[in-house]
């Protein structure tokens, strides 16, 4: 809604964060895409796992390595499989969706945080949807994207 109303007041080149959702268009100051970043799932340290360039697009995150809480060591994680009505318990991290709008992006996001990677990945090649994700692995975390995803990589 934001963006409507930049887009409504003449403004065309923009880039809206709210609440970890985004929306940009046009060039940004440097006369480019804009530049985002998608954060490390290292909790309150953050970082940047990977740059990416924007325009024209809603971008969203959804991850579980800032709400979770751990109890006689398990983790519980503040997203819920609506299958079992329990937290997700696999090793995805993190999964960052570029789409039409950033509600559509979202809800992509948080759906393919459900099904994990393994399962997200292959859907978003069926569809050609752009998906970025992090697992957790052994070694620390290991990142993978769909083929509609490459094209927004630095």
């Amino acid at each position: 809604m934001v963006a409507q109303w930049l887009e409504r007041q003449g403004i065309q080149d923009y880039l809206v964060e709210i609440g970890g959702e985004i929306r940009a268009d046009g060039k940004s100051p440097r006369g480019d895409d804009w530049r985002v970043g998608i954060e490390k799932p290292a909790g309150l340290k953050g970082g940047v796992e990977k740059a990416i360039r924007v325009s024209g697009v809603g971008l969203a995150t959804s991850g579980d390595y800032r709400n979770y809480f751990e109890r006689d060591g398990k983790r519980y994680s503040h997203t819920i499989n609506p299958k079992t009505g329990y937290p997700i318990s696999h090793t995805t991290a993190s999964v960052t969706v570029i789409a039409e709008t950033s509600a559509y992006a979202d809800a992509l996001a948080t759906g393919f945080l459900v099904l994990g990677a393994e399962k997200s990945l292959a859907l978003a090649e069926t569809h050609g949807i752009a998906v970025y994700l992090i697992e957790k692995s052994d070694e620390g975390f290991r990142s993978s994207y769909s083929s509609a995803f490459a094209p927004y990589l630095e």
